[in-house]
């Protein structure tokens, strides 16, 4: 079994890679490739993602599928909770707006671990499915290639903290008081968090609050994506903003404010960016 330094030594190969990361908010959902699929991961990584990141859910026969719920309509037409369905009856559900003459439907986790034996994968939204998806990652021996983030829920974090292998972790948290929550928890392989700030008043938008973070672990994501809902993760310093008005204003923002991981649904647009910003 891994330890918990020699997990964090294999995340320092990505660090010695780039700096700030580069993770994927669901892969490269353009064309016909269609939110949490392997044909989404593998776009990412040649749009120069590191980290693909995924949303998990569970068969009511305990198979792991790597999708969004509530986004059943949007992706499937249908008012359906894939979470209610075995997982022959998730298997024979499509995608209506993308996919191609593929026409795939939700794939299994499985398929993208396999799929990508050489890559880093974020599983979000699982944090309610621990500690059973955790043994099922055990089995599956991806240890090595696999971050976890969560809010700081209690049930959650105590699953994490009692599991005998200490997966790489980082929390969503909104203000330093929850992350030292989280860092009072024994046995959490903590390595950084995604910092929110909506308002300009929030405690991380402040950067030398982020700073602060940054002294203690490597990991320190601000979230440029911009979620249907209209959710502000970081300020304005977001994808719409650097697309729209330019880098400097979105993405340039966050690596001022001292982001060393940047979440984003444009990856080839954002790894361009850091490209340019590194003096010839």
């Amino acid at each position: 079994m891994a330890t918990a330094a020699a997990l964090q030594s294999a995340l320092q190969t990505l660090f010695d890679r780039r700096s700030p990361l580069i993770v994927a908010h669901r892969g490269t959902t353009l064309g016909s490739f269609p939110d949490n699929t392997l044909r989404s991961a593998i776009g990412a990584l040649q749009s120069g993602a590191d980290v693909i990141e995924t949303d998990v859910i569970v068969s009511t026969d305990g198979e792991y599928f790597c999708f969004h719920n509530g986004y059943e309509p949007k992706l499937l037409t249908e008012q359906v909770d894939l979470r209610t369905l075995t997982a022959a009856e998730i298997e024979q559900k499509r995608f209506a707006w993308q996919g191609g003459k593929a026409q795939p439907g939700p794939e299994r986790l499985s398929s993208l671990l396999d799929g990508l034996p050489d890559s880093w994968i974020n599983i979000d939204r699982s944090w309610d499915l621990w500690p059973g998806l955790l043994d099922w990652l055990d089995r599956a021996d991806v240890a090595e290639r696999v971050l976890l983030k969560s809010p700081p829920k209690p049930g959650p974090l105590a699953a994490l903290a009692a599991h005998r292998v200490p997966y790489l972790y980082f929390p969503i948290v909104r203000t330093p008081d929850e992350l030292a929550a989280v860092e009072a928890i024994d046995g959490i392989n903590l390595i950084g968090a995604e910092l929110l700030a909506a308002n300009e008043d929030d405690p991380f938008a402040d950067p030398a609050a982020v700073a602060a973070v940054a002294e203690r672990y490597p990991f320190v994501q601000l979230n440029a994506i911009n979620l249907e809902n209209g959710a502000r993760l970081y300020l304005d310093f977001d994808d719409d903003t650097s697309i729209l008005t330019g880098p400097e204003a979105g993405w340039g923002r966050l690596v001022e404010a001292g982001a060393t991981v940047i979440q984003t649904d444009w990856p080839h647009l954002l790894r361009d960016y850091l490209a340019s910003r590194v003096p010839a």
